[in-house]
């Protein structure tokens, strides 16, 4: 037990330290959380939401995988019958078709007029401010308005795509009723309203290249092209991996500019995998959710090979 003298020497330390200190025997002290547990705190609001929405659905739909259900009675077991079907149904393996072209000509198109609209307003120019804000203007469209917005541009008989090939003497096409054109011209209009926002990430990659990189080069007497080729391209690899794997989820996932140009058709030129998933899902939920299931299964392989292919990169 401290004494008379102690005490009295601690309270006059407490005074002169503005009181801060607490008298010893005067209650519990206040623990804080260790780092890890403060860690996991933090972060558990955003780890419930996503549990609850993303990952539930997702399990919930590889359940119903399983069963045959067309939502007015109880689901039934049915194994891997869905699967099956599905793999072995012609409409779907064309669907995936039509996913993976659509995906091809979206990726091309859009990164490359994206490099181009980022390298014209990373220049110093006092039209590049100008360039950013009219490139990012279809992308606050949404997507349904910009699909009704393009198909009456498609219209065969007044539409301002086929009076502007009769300027020159041309004529137009039937372009979203032709089996050959439809599936290209629906996926100009993704490049047109999103080119815009992947600009702005290869921009802010451009802008993290060193300049000492290209004087050196110019010392060197390295031309444009070379510079392009040996500094821009490789420093621009992670950003345009990040513009890759957007580009491939957002094509995989196409349906709103579809389903209103085109509604599939004709016939099923324009049908991709979230447009059968659709189509299914008013009928069977099971064959939809398989679908589904499939769906991540691509995209969870493509993921994996574009991250292997890029650690394989920086090492």
């Amino acid at each position: 037990m401290p004494s008379a003298t102690e005490l009295r020497t601690e309270l006059a330390t407490d005074r002169a330290d503005g009181g801060l200190r607490r008298p010893r025997g005067t209650g519990r002290r206040r623990r804080r959380p260790s780092g890890a547990l403060a860690g996991w705190l933090s972060v558990a609001p955003a780890l419930l939401v996503i549990l609850g929405f993303t990952f539930y659905p997702m399990v919930q739909s590889m359940l119903l995988s399983t069963d045959r259900w067309n939502m007015l009675g109880p689901p039934e077991f049915v194994g891997m019958q869905n699967y099956t079907a599905i793999l072995s149904a012609g409409t779907f393996r064309e669907s995936l078709l039509h996913t993976v072209v659509f995906t091809a000509i979206t990726l091309a198109g859009t990164y490359v007029l994206a490099l181009a609209t980022a390298i014209a307003a990373n220049r110093e120019l006092a039209s590049a401010r100008l360039v950013r804000t009219i490139t990012v203007l279809p992308a606050v469209i949404p997507m349904v308005v910009a699909g009704l917005i393009w198909k009456w541009l498609y219209e065969p008989d007044h539409g301002l795509v086929n009076n502007l090939f009769g300027l020159v003497g041309a004529d137009g096409a039937r372009w979203l009723f032709d089996n050959d054109l439809a599936l290209p011209a629906v996926a100009l209009v993704s490049i047109w309203k999103d080119f815009g926002i992947y600009a702005l990430i290869l921009l802010g990659g451009l802008q993290r290249i060193p300049a000492e990189l290209y004087e050196a080069a110019t010392i060197d007497r390295a031309g444009p092209w070379r510079q392009f080729r040996s500094i821009t391209l490789p420093m621009l690899r992670p950003a345009g991996a990040a513009v890759f794997l957007l580009l491939v989820f957002n094509s995989f996932k196409v349906f709103d500019q579809v389903w209103v140009m085109t509604e599939g058709g004709p016939g099923t030129a324009t049908t991709t995998v979230v447009t059968f998933i659709y189509t299914k899902l008013l009928t069977d939920v099971g064959v939809a959710s398989a679908a589904s299931v499939v769906l991540f299964v691509v995209l969870l392989l493509i993921t994996l090979i574009r991250m292997h292919l890029t650690s394989r990169e920086e090492s």
